[in-house]
Formats: structure tokens, C-alpha cells, sequence
């Protein structure tokens, strides 16, 4: 049985999709306006490891992550600049051409990190047709109004609301960034559709006059229609709980008299030597800047010492204790037999287990001795491993080995065995081995 903590819900429940054996992923994508963070390679490697064990379980995985290219306003709220617009002010480019720059960026680094690509990556400004359609049927049934060309959802109308964050609307408000704002029936209502001023650059004709979407209404819109509603799996980091994803259920719910999805998944906040990560702070780092020092399995292998719900502490000492595991797990792999065994059972069974990956490391490490080359594919196709080793001959080596190789098929064992113990002096291990001649890099 595979259970997964449910954070609408607030405990561990077996996972049954919807469909038979079919299940519909909806995981919020990059604002396309900066270089993704670490932080959000943590979120993004979650997910593409829960998508590769359900696709090792052989389900059909719908997966849907989308790309917010307008809408997103600073710091989260519901006033300021849209994040697009201010950089494409400040760099002299349009939106479009910050907007396609870093989607184009997003997509490197999701290849660098060997993560699966979505099936379906919607940008908002592809579906403000969408959009607006749907804000119409929110206020032709009286759960949004409009205000001197703004449309907010008005929050009371909706008594679930605060059920996935599990607090009232009032201690929302009291730890949220909301400044007041006097068109609104209450300072809880959010932006469904945002009035635009003469110089905003990215705009559209609605009922209510020019303007653009709020950042939670594009993914409601997306998700119900790349997946339908309810489907079966939310996901994000922690910090999207509230407002977006509270939002979203508001709205989605209102929308269709249904829920929006079945499972709600948050990963946990990533740290950076204890403190949250800020470009003010200067502790800022960026996927690139990362991947420039570290191969992308150590990064992974870092994550998968920490549960997938706590925060994790991005510090030099774990990510050198995680290069030290994939240096192990290349070796070990390299000297495993194409014999069967029953590990990749006792690592789905961890991941069953609320989809404990610390707990499958732990299986791994364990038995790294009797592992087969069948149980080292099944952890690099769940894990998105790449397990090969950095160690590389010279030519000197190389014509060693090769001479090694020659002097053994002419019975010169004598000649064989010295070029062996040369090549160990040089740091090159040389084994014979049933399946052919094995080089590893001396420990």
C-alpha cells in the first residue's frame, strides 16, 4: 500500500488515484523572470521522483507544470509591479523576450538536473480566453464582484476557506503580506483580474475593461484543463500553501462544485547555513551557480537525506557527505553482477511508506555490496541517477591497458601481470571478470 501525507487533510492516507491505474500531476511552475533557485530544483526533484516511482508502479502519469509568464507581483501580493514587467523595464526588453529567456533557462535546468519534462508546460498568456471565461461564471454565481475594473473573489462566500492552511481567515491575514485596499468588501478578498494603467505592457480587452490575470486564478484555469477536476495530485513547496494554493481551492471549488485535486503535497522550505534564502542576504543560489561546482546526482543525494516534508539546510559539509555516497554508489555499481535480488522491493516498500527516501537510501547504503546491475538500474530510473564515474585514463593508460589486453590473448601472463601492477601504482585498478576486463579508479 502507498501512503502519502495529504496536507489537505493533515495525515497519511493510501494513495488511490481517480482513475485506475492513471494519474493527473499538477505541480506550479517557474515565474519566468530570474534564474531558478535551489530551492526550486528541491521542489521540481521531489516531484520527478514521486512521478518515476508511479511510473515504475506502471501508472500512466499525466504530468502538468506550468509557466507563469504574467501576473506574479512582487513579493507575493496584491499590489506592485508584476516581477516580468519590472525586468523587462529594467533590462530595455519586453516581456515576452525576459519571459521566453528564462523559460528557455528553466528547461536547461530541468535537462542539467535529469528531470523528466512535463507533458504539458501551459504558459498564462496562452490562456487568457480561459481566464476571463472563468472569472465571468465566479461572478455570474456570486462568488466575485468588480470594482473599478478590478474582479476579487470575495472570501466569505466560501466557508471552507483556511480548511488546507487549517487556520481562520483572520489569523491568514494577521501572517500574510495583505496591505489594505479600499476596493476590496474585505481585506481578505484576492485579485482574480487586475485593472491596467496606461503603462503597463502586458494587457488585455475583458468586460471590465484592460488588464491581467492574478497569479492564482492562471493556475486553476490550466490545471482543470490539462487534467480536468478534480484530479489527483497538487504540488509545490510549503510556502505556497497560503495564499496560492488557498486560493486556488476557493476559486476552483466555486468554479465547478467540486474540489480542486484529491492529494495536496508541499515540500519543505530549503535553507541556506540555517537562514532562508534571499538575494538581500547575498545567500542567494541559482541551479547554474550550483551545478557549476556539483554534479547533479550529489545534488539530489543531498535531498534524498532529508524527508521530503522538513526543511532542509543547504550547507558545504552535507553536500560534501553527498559527493562522498555518489562516489560509493558509482563504485559499488560499477562492481555489481548481473544477478537477481529482492532489493528493488525493499526500497518501493520505503517509498510506500509516505514516500520515505531517506529510509530507501538507507536500504541502499546498507546492502551497496549485494546490489545487483538490476537493482542499480531501478535506483538511477526512480532516482533520475546518472551513476558514472568522473575517473578518467590517460592515454598513457589507456595504451597500458590495451597492451594488458594484447599480452593476455598471447599467453604472456608474466607481461600481463606487470602492466596490471604499473597501472596500480598509477592510481588504475584492472580486475578480470567473467563479463570482461573492469578499470576502477584506485580508492
Amino acid at each position: 500500500m502507498f501512503k502519502l501525507f495529504n496536507t489537505l487533510t493533515r495525515k497519511e492516507e493510501e494513495f488511490r488515484p481517480i482513475k485506475d491505474k492513471k494519474v493527473g500531476i499538477y505541480v506550479c511552475g517557474p515565474t519566468v523572470y530570474g534564474p531558478d533557485h535551489i530551492g526550486h530544483a528541491r521542489t521540481w526533484i521531489f516531484f520527478d521522483w514521486l512521478r518515476r516511482f508511479l511510473l515504475s508502479k506502471k501508472y500512466k502519469v499525466n504530468f502538468v507544470q506550468n509557466i507563469t509568464d504574467v501576473g506574479h507581483l512582487l513579493e507575493d501580493a496584491e499590489t506592485g509591479e508584476d516581477k516580468i514587467e519590472k525586468e523587462a523595464k529594467e533590462k530595455g526588453k519586453t516581456p515576452k523576450e525576459i519571459a521566453n529567456y528564462f523559460e528557455e533557462a528553466y528547461f536547461t535546468d530541468l535537462k542539467k538536473l535529469n528531470i523528466l519534462k512535463p507533458d504539458e508546460s501551459p504558459r498564462a498568456t496562452d490562456h487568457i480566453k480561459e481566464i476571463i471565461d472563468f472569472i465571468i461564471v465566479l461572478i455570474d454565481k456570486g462568488y466575485a464582484y468588480e470594482k473599478d475594473g478590478n474582479v476579487y473573489f470575495e472570501v466569505k462566500k466560501f466557508p471552507a476557506y483556511g480548511k488546507l492552511s487549517n487556520r481562520t481567515v483572520d489569523e491568514l491575514l494577521a501572517g500574510a503580506r495583505v496591505k489594505k485596499d479600499p476596493l476590496k468588501k474585505n481585506p481578505a478578498d484576492f485579485a482574480l483580474w487586475l485593472k491596467a494603467d496606461e503603462s503597463h505592457l502586458q494587457k488585455w480587452p475583458s468586460p471590465w475593461g484592460e488588464g491581467y490575470p492574478g497569479w492564482h486564478i492562471e493556475c486553476s484555469v490550466m490545471a482543470a484543463k490539462y487534467l480536468g477536476q478534480p484530479f489527483d495530485i497538487h504540488g509545490s513547496a510549503i510556502e505556497h500553501v497560503f495564499p496560492h494554493h488557498e486560493n486556488e481551492i476557493a476559486q476552483s471549488a466555486a468554479f465547478a462544485d467540486k474540489p480542486l485535486a484529491k492529494y495536496f503535497l508541499h515540500s519543505g522550505m530549503l535553507l541556506i547555513d540555517g537562514k532562508k534564502m534571499s538575494k538581500s542576504k547575498g545567500n542567494y543560489l541559482t541551479i547554474k551557480d550550483i551545478l557549476e561546482k556539483h554534479d547533479p546526482d550529489t545534488v539530489k543525494i543531498a535531498f534524498m537525506v532529508t524527508g521530503w516534508k522538513k526543511p532542509f539546510n543547504w550547507e558545504e559539509s552535507a553536500i560534501s557527505e553527498a559527493n562522498k555516497i555518489r562516489e560509493k554508489l558509482v563504485r559499488a555499481k560499477e562492481e555489481a553482477q548481473p544477478i537477481k535480488t529482492g532489493f528493488p522491493t525493499e526500497i518501493e516498500n520505503a517509498l510506500n511508506n509516505d514516500f520515505s527516501v531517506p529510509q530507501a537510501l538507507a536500504v541502499i547504503l546498507k546492502n551497496l555490496i549485494k546490489l545487483s546491475r538490476d537493482d542499480f538500474k531501478y535506483i538511477e530510473d526512480v532516482f533520475g541517477l546518472n551513476l558514472r564515474s568522473d575517473f578518467k585514463l590517460t592515454k598513457q593508460q589507456e595504451k597500458m591497458v590495451k597492451d594488458r589486453e594484447e599480452a593476455r590473448k598471447k599467453g604472456d601472463f608474466k607481461e600481463s601481470d606487470r602492466l596490471r601492477k604499473e597501472l596500480l601504482k598509477n592510481g588504475v585498478i584492472v580486475e578480470d571478470t567473467l563479463t570482461g576486463v573492469r578499470i576502477l579508479p584506485k580508492p
